[in-house]
């Protein structure tokens, strides 16, 4: 019996690197690249009048996909906007309180968004989103794709609630919700 060359070794261990890279690539959404982007963006054109100690990171909370959370986590965590580190964690309820800057709400079941909302809420976090119905809902940001092109709408009241604000350098690339005349 022959053992496996030095090269043998080699070659099955980059085979089985470009599987686990394949199926780590096909858990996650095509989109998802896109909206970490959009997210990053968000975080560095906004401005939060009740933020902690200087020294606190900007936290980024996901609810319902994993592989978003992952990918968020790859794109933002440790990058530094206005001076503060990003973080990003992951929700493992609704119902869980919201300790965080952002919370991002990657599902479309309403009995998962509506409670998210509401904690979010009471802690003046803004709320972003991917369903059809989110802004209905009372969330703040909705990202969408657009005849094949990330984009995003803003409910102004949700966002007035929470005291946040965000540049109209960013807002002007998106979809206003409740414009008041």
């Amino acid at each position: 019996m022959r053992l496996p060359t030095k090269r043998t070794r080699i070659l099955a261990g980059l085979a089985l690197f470009g599987l686990l890279v394949c199926s780590h690539a096909a858990t996650s959404e095509p989109e998802d690249e896109l909206k970490s982007a959009i997210v990053l963006s968000f975080l560095r054109y906004s401005e939060w009048p009740h933020l902690p100690s200087a020294d606190t990171a900007l936290t980024v909370e996901v609810l319902g996909r994993a592989s978003l959370a992952q990918v968020l986590r790859r794109a933002l965590e440790g990058k530094v906007v206005n001076g503060r580190l990003i973080r990003v964690v992951e929700s493992k309820s609704a119902a869980e309180p919201h300790d965080c800057q952002v919370l991002y709400v990657a599902t479309d079941k309403s009995s998962e968004i509506k409670p998210a909302l509401a904690g979010a809420r009471s802690t003046h976090a803004l709320t972003i989103g991917e369903s059809d119905r989110f802004l209905d809902y009372g969330g703040a940001v909705n990202l969408l794709l657009v005849d094949g092109h990330m984009s995003f709408e803003v409910n102004l009241q949700a966002l007035a609630d929470t005291g946040i604000e965000i540049s109209s350098k960013l807002l002007r690339y998106g979809q206003i919700k409740g414009r008041r005349p």
